[in-house]
């Protein structure tokens, strides 16, 4: 596609509106649509993303295996607050008909391919396990939608010859059945699961003002229209006591389009910058204004040689940095221990640290490659060390021998280059 030529800007700009999933954005900036206070420590271990390529997290030239969306990154900031399990099943060119019947499916666990739920559809899919996506659905605490963008795109007809002025293009019909299948979309999430949080987006607007100040501005009323659906729609919900939230990720790209999304490579979803405001507008409606969190402490950050190292959802304040060993994580024993809860008693003697967790207990020698885990003698890779900075010795240990001892969970996120440790 050429941005330079007439007839596919003008494509462009309406498909902003379609294709996106994110449809076009409004300025005007809605309170977010909530059931309750949204709490910053509230723990969501499991979260299921449904939607098109949107929550799929897709960009041009960019394999599916390399997505890297909001959906991570919501996930990213759940380790701060739990284990989190996380299940994407988007759907690239999807459109809220394509949902529905794709939920419809679900809801009846039968089997479904790209052809039933919608016509011409790229077939570029996370899954279409139905039953494997009631499961997680019915499991879930936390569940997003994206939807909407791709509406457009069947009402358009001739994509070649767009006018200047979209008021003349007949979209009520688009917006009377986005309205009657987003409420369909959220009475069949809620029949799968009454508990769930809920956040839905509504539509952003990835065209510029360069392209023409009616035209801008009328894509941004559309864009507004359908925001205002959404909100109806949680509000509806949310009158009868279910938790449905809307993130409002419209607000986050007026006068940035060209910043935000790769539309002067002529395709109108969001780059790297515009998937991160859109998973921050998420991450404060799930939990509140301040409920963005980083992994590093006060003086450091991801331009860091060493992982952060976040122990129960708090990051490691330590004065010893981790040490990288032959590829391998090294940590200050009573540094982590400490903070997960465990105690270390050291024996001169045999230069040897015993680390006492409930019920668990195990005892790592320095500079040696067996270990005793309750007793039971174990062999490990890559044996403990004593390092002294500035008169003061410390006992390093392998991250992951701690982790396997007790049995951590542990989630590595390579975007800050931080472990996660839960005990």
């Amino acid at each position: 596609m050429k941005s330079n030529s007439k007839s596919i800007l003008y494509f462009l700009m309406i498909m902003l509106v379609l294709v996106s999933s994110a449809g076009i954005g409004s300025s005007a900036v809605h309170a977010a649509t909530t059931s309750q206070t949204p709490d910053p420590k509230r723990a969501f271990s499991h979260m299921v993303f449904l939607g098109d390529s949107l929550t799929a997290g897709y960009e041009p030239g960019v394999k599916a295996s390399h997505y890297d969306g909001f959906a991570p990154r919501v996930a990213e900031q759940g380790l701060f607050r739990a284990t989190v399990q996380s299940d994407n099943h988007s759907i690239l060119g999807l459109t809220s008909t394509g949902l529905d019947n794709y939920l419809s499916a679900v809801t009846a666990g039968t089997a479904i391919t790209t052809k039933d739920i919608q016509s011409n559809l790229p077939g570029a899919v996370y899954s279409l396990d139905t039953v494997q996506a009631k499961k997680d659905i019915a499991q879930a605490d936390l569940i997003t939608v994206t939807i909407g963008g791709n509406d457009f795109l069947n009402a358009l007809g001739s994509l070649n010859e767009l006018p200047q002025d979209i008021s003349s293009l007949n979209l009520d019909q688009v917006g009377t059945k986005y309205k009657i299948n987003i409420d369909n979309i959220m009475k069949q999430v809620i029949s799968l699961n009454p508990k769930a949080t809920i956040v839905v987006a509504d539509q952003y607007q990835p065209m510029p003002v360069q392209v023409g100040t009616k035209l801008y501005a009328g894509l941004n009323t559309v864009a507004d229209q359908f925001s205002q659906i959404v909100d109806q729609t949680a509000k509806s919900y949310v009158a009868k006591g279910y938790d449905v939230r809307v993130a409002h990720i419209s607000k986050d790209f007026p006068g940035k389009e060209l910043a935000m999304t790769h539309i002067a490579e002529g395709d109108i979803h969001p780059n790297q910058i515009g998937y991160d405001a859109i998973a921050r507008t998420f991450i404060q409606t799930i939990w509140g204004s301040k409920g963005y969190l980083s992994p590093f402490v006060k003086g450091k950050s991801s331009s860091s040689a060493t992982p952060a190292i976040v122990t129960n959802g708090q990051p490691l304040a330590t004065t010893y940095k981790p040490i990288i060993r032959n590829g391998k994580t090294y940590v200050t024993l009573r540094d982590v221990t400490t903070a997960l809860g465990a105690t270390v008693t050291w024996s001169n003697t045999s230069q040897t640290a015993t680390i006492q967790n409930g019920k668990n207990k195990i005892s790592i020698p320095v500079n040696s490659q067996k270990i005793k885990v309750n007793g039971a003698t174990q062999s490990v890779d890559y044996a403990a060390f004593v390092q002294t900075t500035k008169g003061i010795s410390k006992v390093y240990v392998p991250l992951t021998v701690l982790t396997q001892a007790f049995d951590y969970d542990v989630q590595y996120v390579a975007r800050w280059k931080a472990v996660f440790v839960r005990s």
